[in-house]
């Protein structure tokens, strides 16, 4: 449940491109005791699931654009 809970918060944030960074220090307050590992662990699952793009060094919820190639 919890995990969920963060999953939404992370592509609530994604709306607008956020570094790995950007996106801790934003989520640090509401979730004091996540590593920067388990963020980028649980990013990169939900790229596999389709849910999140990675361009550029950032982040951004959605499909990715280039998903053909």
């Amino acid at each position: 449940m919890r995990e969920r809970r963060l999953e939404g918060h992370i592509l609530s944030l994604l709306q607008e491109a956020l570094s790995l960074e950007e996106l801790h220090a934003r989520l640090q307050p509401l979730y004091p005791g996540l590593r920067k590992a388990t963020l980028f662990a649980l990013l990169v699952r939900l790229r596999r699931e389709g849910k999140v793009a990675f361009r550029e060094g950032r982040f951004l919820a959605g499909k990715p654009q280039d998903a053909d190639l």
